[in-house]
């Protein structure tokens, strides 16, 4: 198999939410397509990808640096020796000529084509890529139906309790008991409002979790940990900088609640520095590196394995993303959860609502690969870039 070209597609992400540090009203996220020369059911075989979410897209570093590599390469590079494409020697190509450190965002421009490249691969072996995934990744619990929790919470200008409660209400409807909600972008006083609302929507065996956004400076974030002790929160994520290790450590040492981060980790380096020094605690915290945005699987899996080292349990992953490729690496790989998107209505919420949810698992698509095929929101995704 001959990738025959690779194209990218930048698109506007509409939206009037905002956390405690940044509004989504001017958010581009990418769309990818890897094209080949082989043919399934009369139509050529394409791998799809699709960003993060809250992040920005990737088409520059794409098109400059690492799709020409990957189009010049000898088909040889990259073929698994049965026919097909092998993930880890594409991530080799792509990432030729890149010096060690200095991560940054081209982790995910190259995340975007090894998602890309896990979908071809799941899509040859004519299976979903959870089944993929786990025949590569040494999961001892791998599974099509996951443990989720929906993600959303944001602030909004009027009558913003009432729409989050609305917004709760909702989800539980749909078959949601997780839920996460954001933190650090309005004073103390109602922050501790927005989550007693929720608290007393939210029923027995259901959990809240509260998001940060790595807003706080230590004495904030020190107060918010006092003021929040009382509640029954599964746990506070990003409370501090991502990138002060030392600070997460105090902060871990402070108080019992569960804490939550990794997400603006983008490379196996960055989880060693994490893990080596960021004083995690492996019974109860929470690491949730993004897969699409840490160069991908095969980075992921490093990671994996450099967490077992340290002794930590793939239960405790949470991979942030709110999209189908991290829920497939949830059931494939026998990670903890999966985040999906609050408010369906969105780009992002749009992309997961179709999952079947019922008490807090969702059922993963069995179409092979990601499933981006099947979903109402395809044509506006990926509109145009397979013809």
């Amino acid at each position: 198999m001959r990738i025959t070209g690779v194209t990218e597609r930048t698109i506007v992400i509409s939206s009037n939410a905002r956390n405690a540090t940044v509004s989504l009203a001017g958010m581009t996220a990418s769309a990818v397509a890897v094209h080949t020369d082989a043919v399934r059911d009369g139509r050529p075989l394409a791998g799809l990808a699709f960003d993060s979410i809250g992040r920005y897209g990737h088409g520059g570093l794409l098109r400059e640096r690492f799709v020409p590599r990957l189009t010049a390469a000898d088909p040889d590079r990259y073929s698994d020796g049965c026919g097909g494409i092998d993930p880890h020697r594409v991530w080799d190509v792509v990432m030729t000529d890149e010096k060690p450190g200095g991560h940054g965002e081209r982790g995910g421009a190259v995340g975007l084509i090894d998602a890309a490249i896990w979908d071809l691969a799941a899509k040859t072996a004519g299976e979903p890529l959870w089944r993929t995934l786990a025949a590569r990744g040494k999961a001892k619990a791998a599974s099509g139906g996951i443990a989720i929790y929906a993600s959303g919470g944001h602030y909004r200008p009027d009558d913003d309790i009432a729409l989050l409660c609305g917004d709760i209400r909702c989800a539980i409807d749909r078959g949601h008991r997780r839920f996460k909600i954001k933190i650090g972008g309005a004073a103390l006083s109602d922050d501790l409002r927005r989550i007693e609302a929720v608290l007393a929507v939210v029923g027995p065996g259901m959990a809240l979790a509260v998001d940060g956004n790595g807003s706080f400076d230590r004495e904030r974030a020190l107060q918010y940990l006092d003021a929040l002790r009382p509640y029954p929160l599964a746990w506070i994520e990003e409370p501090v900088h991502p990138l002060d290790f030392s600070l997460h450590g105090d902060i871990a040492a402070a108080s019992p609640l569960p804490l939550a981060t990794g997400e603006n980790i983008f490379s196996c380096d960055d989880a060693r520095n994490l893990l080596r020094y960021g004083g995690l605690r492996r019974d109860r915290d929470m690491l949730q590196f993004d897969v699409s945005l840490s160069y991908g699987f095969v980075e992921y899996l490093r990671i994996l394995e450099l967490m077992e080292d340290h002794g930590w349990s793939r239960a405790r992953c949470a991979p942030h993303g709110g999209h189908l490729l991290a829920a497939h690496g949830v059931g494939g790989l026998g990670l903890g959860l999966a985040e999906v998107a609050m408010d369906e209505s969105t780009l992002f919420g749009r992309i997961t609502s179709e999952l079947h949810v019922e008490g807090g698992i969702a059922t993963l698509p069995e179409a092979p690969g990601a499933g981006f095929e099947t979903l109402a929101v395809f044509p506006h995704l990926f509109g145009g870039m397979l013809h």
